[in-house]
């Protein structure tokens, strides 16, 4: 009789255990299902990066000149910075002043850390490290923060610092931070406002009197907080990153005739983030989308592949974007653009060159040569933007004429019925503010491929830029793709030079001819932001 009283009271106390407990948010499927474990470690043996052993002496000589001159220009835009506006977010290239962007915490320093780091600017990185150690980020610089972009910028550039020197500064710096963002998420539902005032800890919409966001600024907070949790042990920080998907995903449903949200895993931009619900119909997996769905396949990466929730949605929308969100080009190209409803705009961004790298990582993990070779179609398709252009540069924006539609022909303005007869592309903005986007993919892709012709086109996008944006003490966007400084004798300047320019676009294209053991695809994952992420941090399921 006692033996049977000891082994109910641990039965209750198992039950009220198992009553407790609640798995981390994103660890079950959206059927409620955990992850098949024999699944998971046969994809934990596999890689991405290409056996590069068969590369002969001459492609490694010109490889390693060709890093050799990013670096130097690296160096060349830096100086500039450290001259007249070290510390500060950003550097007016052309007036050769400290510009406060980003609540004057020194977003170009803290955006460049890793790049320093990669680059074996070991002196460079010192300073830059001592720097961020006097950060007062309770001083907000008379700025409204924004939220997704401190994230991406500030806590992702300390968290990969951290991840690739192991000095305590940087994870010390990165709690303090999101520790000062978490208030941005204390509304009714868990949703994050886009502006956070730092010292009330008051959010508010940029948009003022609203509440309203975007799909990627609420859902590209995964990998930051997934990884901050990690190092920490407290799971508050993915725990609030994840909630924001399964708020979105319980408050919309294409099967409910009110819902903006119409097609299984083609999620609107427009969302608000006190009902929960999507105001506009408006599907992209450009500018207002890309990051949530880059974020979505690329913290199952950083999570062991254990967050098997992000799988399945990343599953229906790449499916969906097949099916419902791309469209080929009278000349042949294959490319995304805006979804509504059941019309298809052929416009596209440079911000959609993401999804070439992106997905070429997912095909390779799951092993779907489908989709890789879709990848691959994508790819080709965003560098014809820049092959086309005299400056070997691409434009923010364009339309193309869809094969067999000739009423798109016929909507456009007469300006742009001439670029697409020269083109094959109607330039709707036409200017290159030094953005990373397609070479990003085109490095990734050649680290996964070991194709020249991918490294060849990020060394002419380079020379283009060489060409048309390098002016005294840095670098700086150019008004017109169409036009090549090279032949007109004119630098037709667009004096923006964003952190992302060294954090991103200079450390890709580096990346492309560094040695290829510099950040290998199967030790490390990019966030949005080009900041590394060591994937060797084993994860079960728990913090």
């Amino acid at each position: 009789m006692k033996v049977q009283l000891v082994s109910a009271w641990m039965l209750g106390l198992a039950l009220a255990n198992a009553q407790v407990y609640q798995p981390l948010g994103g660890v079950l499927d959206r059927d409620g299902n955990p992850a098949n474990m024999e699944q998971v470690s046969e994809l934990r043996t596999r890689t991405v990066q290409h056996d590069f052993s068969d590369e002969t002496v001459e492609q490694r000589d010109t490889r390693r000149e060709r890093a050799d001159a990013v670096k130097k220009g690296f160096i060349y835009a830096w100086n500039g910075y450290k001259k007249y506006a070290y510390g500060a977010d950003e550097l007016d290239v052309l007036k050769k002043k400290p510009k406060t962007t980003r609540n004057g915490w020194g977003a170009t320093l803290v955006d460049a850390l890793d790049t320093l780091w990669v680059m074996g600017l070991d002196d460079e990185f010192r300073q830059a490290t001592e720097m961020v150690s006097k950060i007062n980020f309770h001083n907000d610089g008379g700025q409204l923060a924004k939220v997704f972009e401190t994230n991406i910028r500030y806590v992702g550039g300390l968290l990969s610092a951290y991840d690739l020197s192991k000095q305590d500064i940087f994870l010390k710096k990165a709690v303090e931070l999101v520790d000062l963002l978490m208030p941005a998420f204390n509304t009714p539902l868990g949703l994050p406002w886009q502006m956070l005032n730092i010292t009330t800890g008051q959010g508010s919409s940029e948009t003022a009197g609203t509440s309203s966001t975007n799909l990627a600024e609420i859902g590209t907070f995964q990998m930051e907080f997934f990884r901050l949790s990690q190092l920490t042990g407290n799971a508050t920080y993915h725990e609030a990153a994840q909630k924001v998907i399964t708020v979105m995903l319980e408050k919309n449903s294409p099967r409910d005739p009110s819902s903006k949200y119409t097609i299984p895993g083609m999620y609107p931009i427009d969302f608000d983030m006190m009902s929960g619900r999507f105001t506009g119909s408006s599907a992209y997996w450009g500018g207002g989308g890309d990051s949530f769905y880059e974020y979505t396949i690329k913290t199952w990466f950083l999570s062991d592949f254990m967050l098997h929730r992000n799988l399945d949605i990343w599953r229906e929308s790449i499916q969906a974007l097949r099916e419902y969100g791309l469209a080929e080009s009278s000349d042949g190209y294959l490319f995304p653009g805006f979804v509504d409803g059941a019309k298809f705009y052929p416009y596209v961004d440079t911000f959609t060159n993401f999804i070439p790298g992106t997905l070429g990582l997912a095909s390779k993990l799951v092993g779907s040569d489908t989709y890789f070779e879709l990848a691959e179609r994508l790819l080709e398709a965003g560098y014809s933007v820049f092959e086309k252009m005299p400056s070997n540069l691409g434009a923010e924006a364009i339309r193309f004429v869809r094969r067999n539609v000739g009423s798109d022909y016929l909507q456009l303005s007469a300006q742009g019925r001439a670029q697409v007869d020269a083109y094959g592309i109607s330039l709707e903005r036409p200017y290159y503010v030094l953005r990373p986007e397609l070479i990003e993919s085109l490095f990734l892709m050649y680290r996964m491929t070991g194709k020249q012709e991918y490294a060849d086109m990020v060394w002419k996008i380079w020379q283009g830029i060489q060409r048309n944006c390098r002016v005294e003490n840095g670098f700086v966007g150019t008004a017109n793709v169409a036009a090549d400084a090279a032949t007109t004798g004119v630098l037709n300047t667009v004096d923006s030079t964003e952190s992302f320019w060294f954090a991103e676009t200079l450390k890709y294209t580096y990346l492309t001819f560094a040695d290829h053991d510099v950040i290998n695809l199967d030790q490390w994952v990019f966030t949005t932001e080009a900041h590394p992420l060591s994937r060797t941090f084993a994860f079960d399921g728990t913090f």
